[in-house]
C-alpha cells in the first residue's frame, strides 16, 4: 500500500482519487530509493507505472519555490503531455505546478509560463535547449532530474542533446533513468552521470508476454485490409492501435475504415500538434480505434487499450516487443495481430525465438469481405498497388534503405547465411499456406 512508503498524506489521499491502490511491482522498487534521494537507473516497459514511480519521490520531497526545482526530459510530444497530466493530479492537494514545454507550440507562452513560476518541468530535448539557450529556462536550482524513455530518445537521434541538457543541470541533484531497454550507449550516460545509483531490473516478459495472446495472419498485400477488416469482425476489439509503416497507409486505412463506419482517429508526424492532440484526446475518451506510426505513437501510455494491431510488421523483433508492450497495461490481458505478406512469414520465427512467445495463425475467409468492399474497391487496390510498389520484401522501403549496422538488420553477428536458412527452414514449414 502507499500509505506504507512513508509518503505525506496528501499525495496518498491523491492518488486514492487516482485509482492507484496498490503500487505495481516498479513502483514498489524504485519510490523508496527515490524517496531517500538516491540516484537510480530502472529497466521497465512503457506501462508498467514507472511514470508514478518517478512522480511520486519528486513531488513528496520537492520544496516549492518561484523557479524550476524538478525536470524530466521525454522523447514525444504527446508523452510530455501524459506525464504533466499524472503529475498534475498527484500534486494537486499540495499545489505543486508542472508545466509542459516542446516543439510545435508557442514558446512565446511557455515563456511567460516558466516567468509566472513553476515546480516541474517536463519537455522534450530541442525544445527544453531551446528554451535554455535563450535564458528562459534557468537550471540552476534543478534538484531532480528524470530522463523517461531514454532508449527511444536514443534510437531518435537526441543522445547529443541529452548531454548538452545533462551539462547545464547542477551536479548536485537526484538522477533518475528510466528505459525498457539499456543498450551500452545508455550504460556509458549513465555511469557518467549517476552517484552510485540503484539498478532495478523489472523483467519486461511481466508486461509484454505473458498476459498477451499473439496471432498473425499471412496475406497477400492487396488482401491485408480485407485481413484487418477480418480480423476486426471476428475478434471485436473495444480498443484498439493500428500500426502502419508509413503515413500514406496510416492516411489511407483510416479514410477507408471511416467509410466502411468504423470509427478511428489518426496519429501520424505529418499532422499540425493541435490535431495529434485531439486525436489522442478522442482515442482516450472513448474512439476505439487509433491508426498510427511508429514516431508518432512512441512512448504513449494510453490505459485499457486492449489489442494491437500491425497491419505492416517490422522486420526487428525488438520493435514488436515495443509496439506489443501497449496493450496489458498493468497485469491486464490484451492481443497482438500481425498482418504478413508471404515474404515476410521468416518474422514468425524471428519474433518467436526473441520474445520467447508462440504467435497462433489465424486464418479468414475473404470472400464475403471482398464483396462488401465492392464499393470502395478502386481504393483499395490503389492501396495494395502502392503498398507492393514500397514493399522491399523486408517490410521497408527501397527509396529509403536502412541504414542500421549490417549485425542489427540481420542478426547473430550479421550472419547473412544463418538468418536466411532460418527463414528458408521457416518458409517450407509453413509453405501451405501460401
Amino acid at each position: 500500500m502507499f500509505d506504507s512508503m512513508n509518503i505525506k498524506k496528501e499525495i496518498v489521499d491523491s492518488l486514492n482519487a487516482m485509482g492507484f491502490k496498490e503500487p505495481t511491482e516498479v513502483q514498489k522498487q524504485a519510490i523508496p530509493p527515490g524517496l531517500e534521494g538516491r540516484d537510480v537507473i530502472v529497466k521497465s516497459k512503457t506501462g508498467s507505472g514507472k511514470t508514478a514511480a518517478f512522480l511520486i519521490p519528486i513531488i513528496n520531497n520537492l520544496k516549492k519555490s518561484h523557479y524550476p526545482s524538478a525536470m524530466v526530459i521525454v522523447p514525444t510530444r504527446e508523452l510530455a503531455m501524459q506525464v504533466t497530466d499524472v503529475a498534475k493530479q498527484i500534486g494537486h492537494n499540495i499545489g505543486i505546478r508542472t508545466f509542459t514545454v516542446y516543439g510545435g507550440a508557442s514558446i512565446n507562452i511557455q515563456i511567460e509560463a516558466i516567468r509566472a513560476g513553476v515546480n516541474i518541468i517536463v519537455g522534450t530535448p530541442g525544445r527544453v535547449i531551446d528554451l535554455i539557450k535563450r535564458g528562459e529556462l534557468p537550471t540552476d536550482q534543478i534538484k531532480f532530474l528524470v530522463l523517461d524513455e531514454f532508449d527511444i530518445m536514443l534510437d531518435m537521434g537526441f543522445i547529443d542533446d541529452v548531454k548538452y541538457i545533462l551539462s547545464k543541470i547542477p551536479q548536485e541533484k537526484q538522477t533518475m533513468f528510466f528505459s525498457a531497454t539499456i543498450p551500452s550507449e545508455i550504460r556509458a550516460v549513465t555511469n557518467k552521470y549517476t552517484k552510485n545509483p540503484i539498478i532495478i531490473n523489472i523483467d519486461s516478459k511481466e508486461v509484454t508476454v505473458d498476459t498477451i495472446e499473439h496471432y498473425y495472419s499471412i496475406a497477400r498485400v492487396a488482401d491485408k485490409f480485407l485481413t484487418l477488416l477480418a480480423y476486426i469482425d471476428t475478434k471485436k476489439p473495444k480498443k484498439s492501435i493500428v500500426f502502419c509503416r508509413t503515413q500514406i497507409n496510416a492516411e489511407r486505412i483510416h479514410t477507408i475504415l471511416r467509410k466502411v463506419g468504423i470509427p478511428a482517429v489518426l496519429m501520424h508526424g505529418g499532422l499540425s500538434q493541435s490535431r495529434r492532440e485531439h486525436s489522442l484526446s478522442l482515442f482516450k475518451s472513448g474512439t476505439e480505434m487509433l491508426i498510427a506510426t511508429n514516431v508518432a505513437s512512441r512512448g504513449l501510455d494510453i490505459d485499457n487499450v486492449s489489442d494491437i494491431i500491425n497491419f505492416d510488421a517490422e522486420e526487428d523483433p525488438k520493435a514488436y516487443v515495443h509496439r506489443v508492450g501497449r496493450t496489458a497495461r498493468m497485469g491486464k490481458s490484451g492481443r497482438a495481430f500481425t498482418i504478413l505478406t508471404p515474404r515476410e512469414r521468416y518474422l514468425v520465427y524471428d519474433i518467436e525465438s526473441y520474445a520467447k512467445i508462440k504467435m497462433n495463425l489465424l486464418e479468414f475467409d475473404l470472400s464475403s469481405y471482398k464483396e462488401k468492399m465492392k464499393g470502395i474497391s478502386e481504393q483499395t487496390n490503389d492501396f495494395g498497388d502502392m503498398a507492393m510498389r514500397r514493399n522491399s520484401g523486408f517490410g521497408g522501403d527501397r527509396r529509403n534503405s536502412d541504414k542500421r549496422p549490417f549485425n542489427r538488420r540481420f542478426g547473430n553477428n550479421g550472419n547473412r547465411n544463418f538468418h536466411h536458412s532460418k527463414r528458408r527452414e521457416f518458409g517450407n514449414k509453413y509453405s501451405n499456406q501460401d
